[in-house]
């Protein structure tokens, strides 16, 4: 059976430094998918020479996993762990702040100098309260090292992150067992795709004509779903781009502030006191 579309939203781009982002989660009438919690999708932008770069400096996290998705540009993290990379095009950046991570993120010093085009998506994921204080980890893969499905003739291409798909194992590891794929959709083309019951779904479409199950979604629109059931057809009216992801509800209290996510207004001041203290990193 066909799982039902419950909404279609669409999300108007805000300036964030010098591009414009888009918002789908959390927005007025929808806070959460859970364990989905937020989703920024910024660009596409196009940076001059001898650019600022993106204002997202040094800063804590703390509760949660975060997901960036890099279609376009080079993207530097480091942090105070120890971990530093640049992922370019076709690329993602997988991060578990768990227990505490202090880190920044930018455009590369070399796109920084000589400008260029920048468009990613940045997802946060929740963590249940029994793993939010395990060790932070950070997973970072090029576009080549991204496993990919093709299908209908090599017209849809699915980039298999985490999980599996049509026997595919993923390039990254979910401690919580999230399947996240990032797709794209030349026109006239068709994609199935069965999930378990009861998974949440992420699916947001970046830009393009896609009709799922029935009812037509573009550009910056995001997808909710009922819990029943576990058939979803795509068929592709032009060429199109966008994330799919499950995961299991977390049925628990979501207390949060800024950069971190607990369950407790307590444990927010114990981020806040041990982010204060160093106990994050230092950067």
């Amino acid at each position: 059976m066909k799982k039902e579309i419950l909404k279609i939203s669409s999300s108007s781009g805000q300036r964030v430094g010098e591009h414009r982002m888009y918002q789908p989660i959390p927005d007025v009438g929808l806070e959460q998918i859970s364990p989905f919690i937020l989703l920024h999708h910024h660009g596409p932008h196009d940076f001059a020479p001898h650019n600022q770069g993106l204002p997202f400096g040094p800063h804590p996290h703390r509760g949660f996993e975060t997901l960036t998705f890099i279609y376009d540009g080079e993207i530097e993290h480091a942090d105070g762990h120890g971990h530093s990379s640049v992922i370019k095009s076709g690329g993602v950046q997988w991060m578990t702040a768990a227990r505490g991570i202090v880190h920044s993120e930018n455009l590369s010093p070399k796109q920084r100098q000589e400008g260029g085009k920048m468009e990613i998506i940045q997802l946060w994921m929740n963590l249940p309260a029994r793993l939010k204080m395990t060790e932070a980890k950070y997973q970072g893969f090029q576009k080549e090292e991204i496993p990919v499905v093709l299908i209908s003739e090599g017209k849809v291409e699915v980039a298999v992150v985490s999980g599996e798909f049509e026997g595919m194992k993923g390039a990254a590891n979910s401690i919580t067992g999230l399947e996240m794929y990032n797709i794209k959709m030349l026109a006239n083309s068709d994609l199935k795709i069965e999930v378990v019951e009861d998974k949440n779904i992420l699916f947001y479409v970046l830009d393009g004509e896609i009709i799922v199950n029935g009812k037509l979604a573009i550009g910056h629109q995001l997808l909710v779903f009922d819990a029943k059931n576990t058939e979803i057809e795509i068929k592709s009216q032009a060429d199109s781009r966008f994330i799919f992801g499950t995961g299991d509800a977390i049925n628990e209290p979501v207390v949060s502030q800024g950069p971190f996510v607990m369950n407790t207004t307590t444990e927010i001041m114990e981020a806040m006191r041990d982010y204060q203290m160093g106990k994050m990193g230092v950067m």
